[in-house]
């Protein structure tokens, strides 16, 4: 059976690629956390110190789902 657990991702987007760039390079995970509030800090905090690098950033929801083990048979 699988677990799902609520968690939430905060990601940056950088701006200073050119529009040809794929989107895959232009976006990365920073962290994931456990709360929605704690993503919604980290965000701010990341905004606020990295103002003048031309990246922004945002947190989305997502589930971590932990698979049961494989058996090695």
């Amino acid at each position: 059976m699988r677990q799902k657990q609520q968690v939430f991702a905060v990601l940056r987007v950088d701006e200073f690629h050119d529009a040809d760039t794929p989107i895959e390079t232009k976006v990365t995970v920073k962290q994931v956390v456990s709360s929605q509030e704690i993503a919604e800090r980290e965000v701010e905090r990341l905004t606020r110190i990295n103002a003048d690098k031309r990246c922004r950033y945002f947190w989305q929801a997502t589930r971590f789902v932990e698979l049961p083990e494989e058996s090695s048979s």
